[in-house]
Formats: structure tokens, C-alpha cells, sequence
């Protein structure tokens, strides 16, 4: 029991100790391999990395299917845009913590829970049913037959989603409004915005 301890203590300090040194291209230059077929080297778009040029990607995945190809593929961009909809709400809640804390009028410690519930429930929508312009980029066969395709968005096409999010807050949505309305929140949900606006 204490070697496997000692051992595990050990990988973790290695790659803990890589964790901060490596570079983008360090990352990029990993093995990647096929979920469904472990034993093949895969793109390295399978494994996560977004490609140059894109500000966020995702990948979906359809696992071989007797009803064919257009089935597989459906399933493959549903699942990688789901994806790339959960990235982008992750991007955005990045920037609002950024927002947060370079504001002087608002702790240290980031959003209030309501501006903060509020920004996600606006988020969650969009990305839900309006996000925009988001690009199929290519898709791949595995070695067992799955099909995988990446979506991605570039800066401009992010930017652009993300002055929804904030046109959204603007307005203050009623549906979502309703249950946040108080002084409080209205006023750091101003302050929150102007920080966005300028950035």
C-alpha cells in the first residue's frame, strides 16, 4: 500500500511539476489516442485542444451505428455543439469573475450570488437556443467506427455571442429578473456591465 502511495505522490509531483512549465506547444506535441479505440493516435482536436485560430472548440462524439451515417452525424454535431455551449458558458463566467474583481465598487471575492445566478441563467439560455454562428470544422471516423466532429467559434463570432449575454443583462429580462430585483443587485449588475463594456 505504501509503494502505491509513494508512487502515485511521485506521478503527481511530475506532473504537477510539468503542469508549470509546459508550453502550448508542449501540449499540442502529446500523444493523443481515440477514446473508443485507445490503442490509435487520434488529432489532437479529439483530446480537447482547440486549434489556432479558434477562441473556443468542442467535439462530439456518435458511436457506430447499424442506422447509418446521417444518424451518426446528427448525433456527433448535437453532442459537440452542447459542448461547445457548455465552453462558452464557462468563457463568460471567466470574463464576469474578471469584471468582478478589477471593480472597485465589488468585493474581492466576485459577484453577489444573484448577479451571479442571474448571468448564468442569461448564459444558459443562449447557448441553449440562440448561439450563433458556431462552425462544423471537421469530423473523423475512428478505428471502431465512431464518427467525431469538432465545433468551434473564432473571436469575432465569440464576441459576438457574448454582446448577447450582455445585451440580455441590459434589458434585464424579465422572466429572469423578476426573483433578483432589489437595489443591491440592480446596482452591482450596472457596475458589472459598465466594467464588461469597456473592457
Amino acid at each position: 500500500m505504501f509503494k502505491k502511495t509513494a508512487l502515485a505522490f511521485s506521478l503527481l509531483t511530475v506532473l504537477s511539476g510539468c503542469q508549470n512549465t509546459s508550453s502550448v506547444n508542449d501540449v499540442q506535441s502529446l500523444a493523443c489516442f481515440y477514446p473508443d479505440a485507445p490503442s490509435e493516435e487520434a488529432p489532437q482536436w479529439i483530446c480537447g485542444v482547440t486549434p489556432t485560430g479558434l477562441e473556443i472548440s468542442a467535439t462530439g462524439y456518435a458511436k457506430k451505428n447499424i442506422a447509418g451515417a446521417s444518424i451518426m452525424n446528427d448525433i456527433s454535431v448535437n453532442d459537440a455543439r452542447v459542448n461547445l455551449g457548455r465552453q462558452f458558458e464557462v468563457n463568460v463566467q471567466s470574463i464576469l469573475k474578471t469584471a468582478a474583481t478589477s471593480s472597485t465598487n465589488t468585493s474581492t471575492e466576485g459577484l453577489s450570488e444573484n448577479v451571479n445566478e442571474y448571468f448564468e441563467n442569461i448564459t444558459k439560455s443562449i447557448s441553449s437556443t440562440t448561439l450563433n454562428n458556431s462552425r462544423i470544422l471537421t469530423k473523423r471516423t475512428s478505428p471502431a467506427g465512431g464518427l467525431y466532429t469538432l465545433v468551434g467559434m473564432d473571436k469575432a463570432t465569440f464576441d459576438l455571442n457574448f454582446a448577447k449575454v450582455i445585451q440580455k443583462a441590459e434589458a434585464k429580462d424579465a422572466e429572469l429578473w423578476a426573483k433578483f430585483s432589489d437595489k443591491k443587485t440592480t446596482e452591482e449588475l450596472s457596475n458589472v456591465l459598465s466594467k464588461l463594456k469597456n473592457k
